[in-house]
């Protein structure tokens, strides 16, 4: 997939839609006995794709500056469809897969909420809304364990991930609309913060923070999302950033043959990203995808599963 044509959602509903019909294929006997015919399924309504795209109002033309602004940023007028070199050496990096079981995460969600609780008895003060999301909690929980893995040493530490924004908008516009209707949120928080000992309640908040600003305008700030140059975008040496998400329930589709094995997200080979996904034995629970160097990919699997284990 790329993103100049559609975007996560979009890109699964079209897999899901190629798997129903093949899956629902049929044939019909004509009234002589000996013709077939092949009968194509409909779409169920969840599946029927929208494709009206004035149903997005961009005042501010935000398509025509990021279009001008990604054709330049790596030179002008640059048409390439060629992924970008990314930091990733893959040579010397193996591919993780680590379950994050639905008991977990709401021992993770009661764990926050005895420690949220506990420091508002002690401060007497009014505490920020944390989003205790199956989302929040499991990208919090990874960015800390991988930020302690990688022992990474920049002052500040950034993650971006991006928000489905159909049922965000006023009035929502149809959560089959078929293109690209997300935006990026980013959240920087301090090093020391996030390895300390509260280091999961540390990204919470912070993730927390930036879906709350959502609320002050899904496009307030939208003009820095697509970085005017290539300088904004190694201004952090390494940018955690999250891909796909346990929504788009990659292992419910189904082409006739039963459900997949195993899915991976190829992408974060380069990217270095987090890859979310419902989990494959339908707990739900989520499954995080991670590409690291091997000695940074032994301490992340150690951190993570002695962690769990605690809870």
């Amino acid at each position: 997939m790329h993103h100049a044509v559609l975007d996560g959602k979009s890109l699964h509903m079209f897999m899901k839609s190629w798997a129903h019909i093949c899956r629902s294929l049929g044939f019909e006997h004509r009234s002589d006995g000996h013709d077939q015919s092949t009968v194509f399924p409909q779409l169920p309504p969840e599946l029927n794709p929208v494709y009206d795209r004035d149903l997005i109002v961009d005042h501010a033309d935000l398509g025509t500056m990021f279009s001008n602004r990604w054709r330049n940023i790596d030179g002008p007028d640059n048409k390439s469809l060629v992924p970008w070199e990314v930091y990733k050496d893959q040579l010397s990096s193996v591919r993780g897969t680590f379950q994050m079981p639905r008991e977990k995460i709401e021992n993770l969600r009661k764990l926050v909420h005895l420690q949220k609780m506990a420091n508002k008895k002690d401060s007497e003060q009014h505490c920020p809304i944390i989003h205790l999301s199956t989302f929040s909690l499991t990208c919090a929980y990874a960015w800390a364990c991988l930020a302690r893995a990688e022992e990474m040493s920049d002052d500040k530490i950034a993650l971006i991930f991006a928000v489905d924004f159909r049922s965000r908008f006023e009035p929502p516009i149809p959560t089959t609309y078929f293109g690209n209707c997300i935006g990026g949120n980013f959240t920087v928080v301090e090093r020391e913060a996030l390895l300390g000992k509260e280091g999961l309640v540390v990204a919470l908040n912070a993730i927390s923070e930036a879906i709350r600003g959502l609320e002050k305008g899904l496009l307030n700030g939208a003009e820095s999302w697509v970085p005017s140059s290539m300088d904004e975008v190694k201004t952090f040496p390494r940018l955690y950033s999250v891909a796909s998400s346990p929504r788009f329930e990659v292992y419910r589709t189904d082409f006739g043959w039963g459900r997949p094995k195993k899915v991976d997200v190829i992408s974060i080979d380069r990217t270095g990203a987090i890859s979310l996904s419902d989990n494959r034995n339908g707990d739900g629970g989520v499954e995080i995808g991670l590409v690291l160097r091997k000695h940074h990919m032994e301490a992340f699997a150690s951190l993570f599963t002695v962690g769990l284990e605690s809870l």
